[in-house]
């Protein structure tokens, strides 16, 4: 029973010395950032990982502590005391889940350190789960939102339709786009949650049906006559059915195509920050930093939100996966929503598995990014040209003429028709016409738009 205890110790010491031997690193290198950049990094990290160590010495030293009352036990037989006044201290164990397992561990400590070990538990469980939180990544992407009720409510319904469909070698691709947008929802999940949409689109297109079919429209649009009033229900039905089909497969392709989009879109904001990001990660190599510390003092800047959320996932998969700067640069790079950004992530690593100089490529690469940034930027003020012309021509010049004649027509006394429309309906259309050139117009801009 004693030598148990002891080996159960001893193991937990061992654990409690590589989660020193971590954060001790991380601490180093904290400081030999700020000394090299004469910059502050993180105050708060540092305490806190300050604090973390510092309870985890006080745990080794009380199991310590425990380990020479254990070994008092170990012996054929027992000394007597040479005096009654001389007391053993008692030994007690303590069972308790630590962070870095699942498992329950089972120590021996002596009873009066059971107070001042537990509180250094607690302290230094306090301050992991807070170092974790600030290590971990943020969402900062619009995503498709947290998994909610209707997430649940899709899977209830058709979780065994998605299983039986992907495993048939369906949606793949669909989970690579998934995975690149940082989507909170998996596969299986997001599947169910396509076709619990089709079902609901499907259900409203029948309401959609018997409305046309039981309602003429033409009462509630004179000017719109394609529903004569001899027209019988069952012609309608005829008329009106391919709704119950057109509504739920639209339905359905866009929520399938919806993150290639999101995808696209993200990869664009990232592609905008990357020219000023390598200037700004090749000013950093120019102090011979190591490569990791080069993405934590970009991580600490919010001027490159959305290429953040990238390179903390290679922060992550260093320090809580465990993987090399090259392992978790092209893992990183395999998901990445930009095409850009994944080819300077696999030129970073085969430049440092090569032994290259990393200086000089960062600075390269710079200079490349932004002179394709520049051409870029001369394209898109051409294209605006272009686009100027030709909105004056057709959203200003052209509607004002028209309506210039329809009211010189008017004030003549002239009766004015288009296609049975009258000068009242056709001054309206007009209107409308105009406002949703503006905003196809405006919306072409945002979507060229090549700065943020």
């Amino acid at each position: 029973m004693v030598i148990e205890s002891l080996k159960k110790n001893v193991k937990h010491m061992k654990e409690i010395v590589r989660e020193m031997y971590i954060f001790t690193t991380q601490l180093n290198s904290i400081k030999k950032i700020e000394e090299e950049t004469k910059l502050v990094i993180s105050l708060e990290e540092k305490k806190l990982l300050n604090e973390a160590i510092t309870s985890l010495k006080n745990q080794l030293r009380i199991i310590n502590n425990s380990i020479t009352e254990l070994l008092k036990n170990v012996s054929f037989y027992k000394k007597i005391p040479e005096s009654k006044e001389i007391k053993e201290e008692k030994i007690i164990q303590i069972n308790y889940t630590p962070l870095y397992s699942d498992e329950r561990v089972s120590l021996v400590i002596t009873d009066k350190d059971r107070e001042d070990f537990l509180e250094n538990l607690r302290r230094s469980n306090l301050t992991i789960n807070k170092l974790k939180k600030e290590y971990s990544v943020k969402k900062e992407l619009p995503t498709f939102g947290k998994p909610n009720l209707y997430a649940k409510i899709s899977n209830k319904f058709f979780r065994e339709t998605s299983n039986k469909l992907i495993s048939k070698g369906y949606f793949l691709k669909l989970n690579k786009e998934l995975r690149k947008i940082n989507s909170p929802f998996i596969l299986n999940t997001y599947v169910s949650m396509i076709l619990f949409s089709v079902l609901l689109s499907f259900i409203f297109s029948i309401f959609i049906l018997v409305f046309l079919i039981f309602f003429d429209v033409s009462l509630v649009y004179p000017f719109i006559k394609f529903l004569p009033n001899e027209e019988k229900n069952f012609l309608r039905l005829i008329k009106h059915v391919w709704l119950i089909i057109i509504i739920p497969f639209l339905t359905g392709l866009l929520m399938y195509f919806y993150p290639a989009s999101q995808r696209k879109n993200l990869g664009s904001k990232i592609d905008r920050e990357l020219p000023f990001l390598t200037i700004h990660m090749s000013a950093i190599a120019n102090s011979g930093i190591e490569p990791s510390n080069i993405f934590k003092i970009i991580l600490n800047s919010s001027d490159y939100p959305y290429s953040n959320i990238e390179f903390r996932k290679i922060i992550n998969l260093i320090n809580f996966h465990g993987k090399d700067l090259v392992s978790a640069l092209k893992d990183t790079a395999h998901s990445s929503p930009s095409k850009k950004l994944k080819e300077f992530l696999e030129s970073f690593a085969t430049t440092i598995t090569s032994g290259g100089d990393l200086r000089n490529f960062l600075a390269k690469h710079s200079e490349n990014m932004l002179f394709d940034y520049k051409i870029e930027m001369e394209k898109y003020i051409k294209v605006s040209e272009i686009f100027m012309n030709i909105y004056i021509s057709i959203v200003v010049a052209a509607p004002t003429i028209l309506l210039t004649l329809l009211i010189i027509l008017e004030s003549t006394g002239a009766t004015t028709s288009f296609l049975g429309l009258t000068s009242e309906i056709l001054n309206l259309l007009i209107i409308l016409i105009i406002v949703l050139l503006n905003l196809i117009f405006l919306a072409f801009l945002k979507i060229k738009q090549p700065v943020i």
